[in-house]
Parts: structure tokens; C-alpha cells; sequence
């Protein structure tokens, strides 16, 4: 009867709305709300670099941000060498890079909670212009500074570091390093007429010997990639000095 086809006939055109809804969920995917990486906010832009004498490091550009970012078009002055501390506060992957044309500088590759600095660009070798690529799980801060602070001949420190300015008063200075961690110790001696010295590279603890040329009697600044604990001493018989994670 009459009667009776009508609930078949709404049960058939459920049916076929339901497959229809089906099929367009398997063609299009269940739509996830994605969360986009906050764009990056210059903080500080230092302009004036008329002032050559200053005896420490320099802020020249500061950047904070959240998540993956790229930053475009960052522009450095001329006449001095650079580095870059860095801060994370998530748990997951921090990686940062710099691009120079064809060229790209690891400056961060590590994971979880972090704040260290890197070399950037040293010396006459220095690049002017680049672009910085941040992957990151937090909340991040970048901040480019010059190396012309002076540093005393003795040092201590954990993780990646940058050191300020040995005044060396002479060539083939001894170095002591001691390092206590599992994974990689990378100790490089930058001078400033721009060549560099590699003074270790290792895997776990170490201590040991090495003979700084300084064949120039130039000035030279330390660069250290380490996950542990480490110092360094020029035996010169100065007082300890800690390299802050943000210097």
C-alpha cells in the first residue's frame, strides 16, 4: 500500500544521501584546523654604526617570533664579524639556518628547550645579505650582535658559544680543552684577518692539547658546538671566565 512504500522510499533516499556524504568525505579529506606560524617581528633595528670603540657586543638586529618563519632580506653593515644567539622554548625541533646565495650556515639543529650562540658570518668573509629560515615548535628569539667584546684567555661553558676577542701576545699559544657530554665537541679559533683553525672534533669526553698558530699575531675569537660542559685555556694564568648562553 501506499502507506507502507512511504518509509522505504525515505530509507532509500537516506541511504543515498548518506553515500553521497560518505564519498565526498573519502575525495576530500577531513578538513584540521591548522595553526600558522605567527609571522616574525622585528623587535630592534640598529642603525647607527659610527661608534667603532665600543668594547662589547653589539646588538645589531633582534627578531622573535613563533613557529616555522622565514625572515627575508636581512641586511648586515659592513666591517665587522657576526654572531647570532638564539632562544626556543618548545619541545620539539629548533633549527636554524642562514642563506647567502648559494651558500647556507646551520646556526641551531637540536631539539626541545635551547639558548646558545652561533657564528654567523665572520670576519672579511662576512656576508651583507640573507635570509634566516627557523623551524620551531615554540617561541623563539634571534638576535644578531658584532664580536668586539674582549674576552679573557680562560673559559668556560655549556653547549654552543661564542667567544669575544683574545689579545694573544704572541704565536703557537698551547690550549687546554676538557669536555664532558656524549655528543659532539667542536672547537674552532677564528683570527681576524679571516682564516680559521680547527682545534677539535669529537664525540664524547675529551680532554687534550693543541697548539693555537696564530701565525699572524692577530687577534682571534673561539667558536665552540657542544652539548655538555666544557672549558678552554689559553695558559695564560687568567681567572675563569663563563661564557653566558646569550652574550
Amino acid at each position: 500500500s501506499l502507506h507502507d512504500a512511504l518509509p522505504i522510499f525515505y530509507m532509500k533516499r537516506a541511504r543515498k544521501i548518506f553515500v553521497l556524504m560518505l564519498s565526498c568525505i573519502m575525495l576530500c579529506g577531513i578538513t584540521q584546523p591548522i595553526q600558522a606560524a605567527s609571522p616574525a617581528s622585528l623587535v630592534t633595528v640598529r642603525t647607527d654604526f659610527s661608534d667603532t670603540s665600543v668594547p662589547y657586543a653589539v646588538p645589531v638586529l633582534q627578531y622573535a617570533g613563533t613557529g616555522d618563519t622565514v625572515i627575508p632580506d636581512v641586511v648586515l653593515p659592513e666591517g665587522s664579524a657576526y654572531k647570532v644567539s638564539l632562544t626556543h622554548d618548545g619541545n620539539r625541533n629548533f633549527i636554524v639556518k642562514f642563506y647567502n646565495g648559494d651558500k647556507s650556515n646551520l646556526l641551531a639543529n637540536t631539539i626541545g628547550v635551547f639558548a646558545g650562540t652561533s657564528l654567523l658570518e665572520r670576519g672579511s668573509t662576512a656576508a651583507r645579505t640573507g635570509i634566516f629560515e627557523i623551524i620551531a615548535s615554540g617561541n623563539w628569539t634571534l638576535t644578531v650582535s658584532t664580536i668586539t667584546n674582549i674576552s679573557t684567555k680562560s673559559l668556560s661553558g655549556t653547549g654552543y658559544k661564542v667567544s669575544g676577542l683574545f689579545i694573544l701576545p704572541g704565536t703557537n699559544t698551547t690550549v687546554t680543552m676538557n669536555y664532558t657530554g656524549k655528543s659532539n665537541f667542536i672547537v674552532y679559533a677564528h683570527y681576524s684577518n679571516g682564516k680559521s683553525q680547527l682545534l677539535a672534533n669529537t664525540i664524547g669526553d675529551y680532554s687534550g692539547q693543541k697548539v693555537l698558530r696564530n701565525p699572524e699575531n692577530t687577534t682571534c675569537y673561539l667558536e665552540v658546538k657542544s652539548s655538555g660542559a666544557w672549558t678552554v685555556d689559553l695558559g695564560y694564568g687568567d681567572a675563569v671566565s663563563v661564557v653566558p648562553d646569550i652574550n
